[in-house]
C-alpha cells in the first residue's frame, strides 16, 4: 500500500485500500449506466401529516445497458422552496421508517428519499430460500461477467438513486446522508466508500462484514466463518477461505471505515445486540480514528451505543439526526458519543512510524 506522508496523499492510499477490500470481500462494483431517465409517477401531499409535506414518487429507467432495468423511489419533503438536505434510505424492504420517524426527519428540514434496495438484488438471507448461493435476477442479469454479490448490487443501487436525484434542483446534494440497518448498514458503508457524492454515512448495527472487526469477535458475536456459511450471497465465494484464518486477511474493517475519511461517519449499535459484535465495532472505529485525526477530522467519526436489541430503533434515528445537526449546522450535540462499557478492551492498532515522525501509514499490525 502507498505510504502517506501528507494529507494530499490520502485519497490515493484510500483508493488502494478500497480496491483491495472489494476485490477480496465484496467483489468489484459494475460500471454506471450511460444515463438515467426519471419518470414521474405521482406528486401528492400527505394530508394526515402536520404542514402537509410532499410525497413525490418516480420510476427510474437505466439507459445503455444490455437489458432494460427500472426501479422506483419516493421523495418526502417539507413545504417551502428548499433546497433541502437529503437523507437517503434504501431499506424500504424493512418497516423501520415509521410515520413518527419520517415526521421527525421532515421537522429537521430534511428531505427523505426511500427506495427498496432489493429491487437491485434479491436478499437470499430469508428463511426458506431454495438456494442462497444463486446469483441471478436484478442487476445480475445486466452484468453476467462481473463478480459482485448482493451487497455490491445494493450499494450500486444507492449510486443510481443519486444519479436520479441530481435532476432535482430543490434537493441540496452537498448535504446527502445515507443510513441503513444491519445488512443495510453494510450496504451504506460500501455505497459511501465508492461514491463521494455521499457526504455523511450512518451505519446502524452492520456487524460482521460491516464496521466490526473480523479479528475481534466478542462473546456471542458472529464470525467470518458463520456469516459466509449462512449467507454466502452477500460476499465473494473466495472470501469464505478466510474462515478461521482471519489473521491472514490483508486488512480488517477499520480499513473500510478509513476509506471514508474525512467525511462524517456515525456508527449506531445496541448493547444487547451481541451478534453484531459491538466490541469489534468500537475497536474498528478507534483504529480508523487515527486516519481521521491525521486528516484533522478526528470528531468526524463517532459511535453511539444504546440499551436494547438488534433493530433500527427510534433512538438510533434521534442520534443520527443529532449528528446531522452537529455536522451540517454546527449545533452542539445533545447525545454522548464514543462511550462504551468495555473496560477490558485495549486499542489494538498502535500508531505506526517512529516517534516524532510525520509519516503515516495504515498498515495493520498483527494482533
Amino acid at each position: 500500500m502507498p505510504a502517506v506522508e501528507t494529507k494530499a496523499d490520502w485519497p490515493s492510499a484510500a483508493g488502494a485500500w478500497r480496491d483491495m477490500i472489494f476485490k477480496t470481500e465484496y467483489g468489484t462494483l459494475p460500471p454506471p449506466p450511460d444515463g438515467v431517465r426519471v419518470e414521474p409517477l405521482a406528486h401528492s401531499q400527505m394530508g394526515n401529516y402536520p404542514d402537509r409535506p410532499n410525497k413525490w414518487s418516480y420510476r427510474v429507467h437505466l439507459e445503455g445497458l444490455r437489458l432494460p432495468f427500472t426501479f422506483t423511489f419516493s421523495i418526502y419533503f417539507p413545504q417551502g422552496p428548499g433546497p433541502f438536505p437529503v437523507i437517503l434510505y434504501g431499506d424500504g424492504c424493512w418497516g423501520y421508517l415509521t410515520e413518527s420517524i419520517l415526521q421527525r426527519c421532515l421537522k429537521e428540514g430534511c428531505a427523505v428519499v426511500s427506495f427498496n434496495r432489493t429491487e437491485f438484488a434479491e436478499d437470499l438471507a430469508y428463511s426458506g430460500s431454495e438456494n442462497n448461493t444463486r446469483r441471478e435476477g436484478g442487476i445480475f442479469e445486466l452484468f453476467p461477467d462481473h463478480d459482485f454479490k448482493a451487497l455490491g448490487a445494493w450499494a450500486w443501487g444507492y449510486h443510481r438513486v443519486i444519479d436520479a436525484l441530481e435532476t432535482f434542483d430543490f434537493l441540496d446534494l452537498k448535504h446527502l446522508a445515507v443510513t441503513g440497518h444491519s445488512r443495510g448498514g453494510k450496504t451504506v458503508l460500501l455505497a459511501g466508500a465508492t461514491d463521494e457524492r455521499i457526504t455523511l454515512i450512518n451505519d446502524n448495527a452492520s456487524g460482521t462484514g460491516g464496521s466490526a472487526l473480523f479479528r475481534h469477535v466478542g462473546a456471542d458475536g458472529e464470525s467470518l466463518g458463520l456469516i459466509t456459511k449462512n449467507i454466502p450471497s452477500w460476499f465473494l465465494d473466495s472470501f469464505a477461505e478466510y474462515s478461521d484464518r482471519e489473521e491472514e486477511l490483508p486488512f480488517d474493517q477499520h480499513c473500510l471505515l478509513a476509506t471514508l475519511a474525512p467525511r462524517p461517519v456515525l456508527l449506531t449499535y445496541a448493547l444487547e445486540d451481541r451478534w453484531s459484535n459491538p466490541e469489534g465495532m468500537v475497536l474498528s472505529a478507534e483504529a480508523a480514528r487515527k486516519v481521521y485525526a491525521f486528516l484533522d477530522a478526528e470528531d468526524h467519526i463517532a459511535y453511539h451505543l444504546r440499551p436494547g436489541i438488534h433493530q433500527h430503533h427510534p433512538l438510533d434515528w434521534e442520534v443520527f439526526l443529532d449528528f446531522l445537526a452537529w455536522k451540517w449546522r454546527g449545533q452542539k450535540p445533545a447525545h454522548p458519543y464514543n462511550q462504551h462499557p468495555y473496560p477490558h478492551l485495549s486499542i489494538v492498532f498502535p500508531s505506526p512510524g517512529k516517534p516524532g515522525s510525520s509519516r503515516f501509514d495504515v498498515t495493520y499490525p498483527a494482533l
